[in-house]
């Protein structure tokens, strides 16, 4: 945060913004993913945004070995093997320099977010508007989007302020404070229920899930705006009857009567590479179709709608 003359500038960290959504809410919309989670799921498809402070990303295939990056790096933290550049993320997300970034000579090393005031992210928003139509508006995902309360607050209140449709994205895993300094500014939620066992949630996000389903709780009595609960589908993770006989048990008991699930895609995978990251993700398979059908059956006979993927509830 910054402070001007006249007023505070709010300033956020975001790793990408993408116009002309249609998966994320309703009518035509614009996502901004927001820096930073409180989890950190094996299969997560943005692992550019799971850290809160913008880490060197190297893309190899740009690389011409000349080093510059090494010989600037105040920490001596990047080191080369083969054609391969290593870099010690702990170390690196201490240092404020990242000068390693700006000497590269080809964009082989990129960070992985960027600072944006409040004041010209609103101005983007205000340029695609005119692309929405009716229906459209702005979602906030990220990582986790209200990790950074401030800002998030901010953008969604402008937002709404001026008429503008709001929807976030959100892990849950977050104090429901966070929560209640958005609710008035929001018109939908899409809330993930990634496992309903506390140890398995940990074993495959990095965290339980106690807060998350207490969190799910609140929102789904004092939340007057829509509220979607989405399963991301892992098989061989959450995929069990038993896994999803809770998911249905916890819906009745809060009222709710729809689910959005969202298969396994390993479309993010390549972005691991760049962050020196295994994904893990790669021992998971893909849920085929005859997969999908038997999971919205086992919902739809217990009277819960179910959406796959695209079969948005929108």
């Amino acid at each position: 945060m910054t402070i001007s003359k006249d007023k505070i500038e709010i300033i956020g960290t975001i790793f990408d913004i993408q116009g002309l959504s249609v998966h994320d809410g309703p009518g035509c919309r614009t996502l901004i993913f927001l820096n930073g989670c409180t989890l950190n799921c094996f299969w997560c498809s943005n692992p550019e945004g799971i850290s809160r402070k913008p880490m060197p990303m190297h893309f190899s295939s740009k690389c011409i070995a000349c080093d510059k990056c090494i010989n600037q790096c105040p920490t001596r933290t990047i080191k080369r093997t083969g054609n391969e550049l290593f870099i010690s993320r702990e170390l690196c997300s201490a240092c404020k320099d990242k000068s390693c970034v700006t000497v590269c000579l080809t964009d082989a090393l990129k960070l992985s977010g960027y600072e944006i005031t409040s004041t010209k992210l609103l101005s983007l928003i205000r340029r695609d508007r005119q692309f929405w139509g009716s229906d459209g508006g702005i979602t906030l995902t990220g990582g986790e989007p209200l990790l950074q309360i401030d800002f998030a607050e901010e953008i969604l209140g402008k937002s709404h302020g001026s008429y503008i449709h709001t929807a976030i994205e959100t892990c849950g895993n977050i104090p429901y404070t966070n929560f209640e300094r958005v609710i008035p500014y929001l018109d939908w939620i899409f809330f993930d229920l990634k496992h309903f066992n506390p140890d398995k949630h940990k074993d495959g996000t990095d965290a339980d899930n106690l807060l998350i389903i207490e969190n799910a709780k609140r929102l789904a009595k004092e939340f007057v705006g829509r509220l979607i609960f989405r399963l991301p589908l892992i098989p061989q993770f959450n995929d069990s009857v038993e896994n999803i006989e809770l998911v249905i048990s916890f819906l009745k008991k809060v009222g709710r009567t729809e689910i959005n699930i969202l298969p396994l895609h390993h479309l993010g995978r390549e972005k691991y590479k760049i962050l020196n990251r295994e994904y893990e993700g790669s021992k998971y398979p893909i849920p085929n179709a005859e997969n999908l059908q038997k999971v919205k059956q086992i919902f739809t006979e217990k009277g819960i709608i179910c959406y796959i993927g695209g079969e948005t509830p929108f």
